[in-house]
């Protein structure tokens, strides 16, 4: 018996390849599109993989009964995701794996963001193709966006964004990929789509109060020349964050108990997972 986890020199990837070791006897295996450049950690099997390349991938997946499809990327161009993931699965169902574990966008039934719609397609796909499957609706990158706000607000002095009456529920990466594993190597997940956010909600005053600034909330429009003036975006990044705001406005990113649940234990607190990634970022 093997599980197999794709994109596994991906932060995520890797991640959830630390966990897994500590979680089953299995023998575990990566693909990953360059094996030479990889970080490698002990006692997983490395192979090649890339989604570009469903042929080799599927060689590389022959013996595998497990595999998480990873399709935690987003990229410049969102629309290589469906293409990409679909082969994925694709070559995963040809090689004969017995289940697809595939992560996902949350909330997908209501979000309303352009740049995550073909998950959707997605979901279909990885329901319909033969093997049994799990969803993981993972907040990947959620904490990110919310750093990136904290890391924004305390360079320009306050807090700015379209926020008002909006919530968000981060989850720390840790968390997501010890609840990934777990899926991995529990059956009693077959057919399930499981919602994981953070624990609880989070408001724009409560990471202004992290940034030791004041929040001015703006409109989409007021945002957009906020951000082009102060950054140069240019129009594609603008839509995108104006986007997601919208989707934080309607409450479409609201904590579920879910990821606690599966872990069986608390999970870190979503102000905890937001300041763990403004560490990250560049010293300005």
């Amino acid at each position: 018996m093997s599980i197999a986890v794709t994109g596994g020199n991906g932060e995520f990837g890797r991640a959830v390849l630390a966990q897994l070791r500590d979680r089953t006897r299995e023998s575990i295996v990566t693909t990953v599109r360059d094996v030479a450049k990889a970080d490698k950690l002990p006692g997983i099997d490395y192979r090649a993989g890339d989604f570009d390349y469903p042929d080799a991938l599927r060689g590389s997946l022959v013996g595998v009964d497990t595999v998480l499809v990873n399709a935690t990327f987003f990229g410049p161009d969102p629309s290589l995701r469906l293409p990409r993931v679909t082969a994925a699965i694709g070559a995963a169902t040809e090689a004969g794996v017995e289940r697809i574990v595939l992560t996902s966008w949350p909330r997908l039934e209501t979000s309303t963001m352009p740049s995550v719609q073909n998950y959707r397609a997605l979901e279909r796909t990885v329901q319909a193709a033969g093997p049994s499957w799990t969803i993981l609706r993972l907040n990947i990158g959620m904490a990110d966006a919310l750093a990136r706000d904290v890391v924004w607000g305390r360079q320009m002095g306050e807090l700015v964004a379209p926020a008002r009456d909006a919530s968000a529920a981060p989850a720390a990466i840790p968390d997501l990929a010890a609840a990934t594993a777990i899926a991995l190597v529990d059956r009693r997940r077959d057919g399930d789509t499981l919602e994981l956010t953070g624990p609880q909600d989070l408001d724009w005053t409560d990471l202004a109060d992290a940034a030791g600034v004041p929040f001015r909330a703006v409109s989409d429009e007021d945002y957009t020349a906020y951000l082009t003036e102060n950054f140069g975006f240019p129009p594609e990044t603008t839509a995108l964050l104006t986007a997601l705001y919208a989707d934080f406005r309607e409450g479409r990113s609201s904590a579920t108990g879910t990821l606690p649940d599966l872990l069986g234990r608390p999970a870190v607190p979503g102000i905890e997972a937001v300041r763990a990634r403004v560490a990250l970022f560049p010293a300005q």
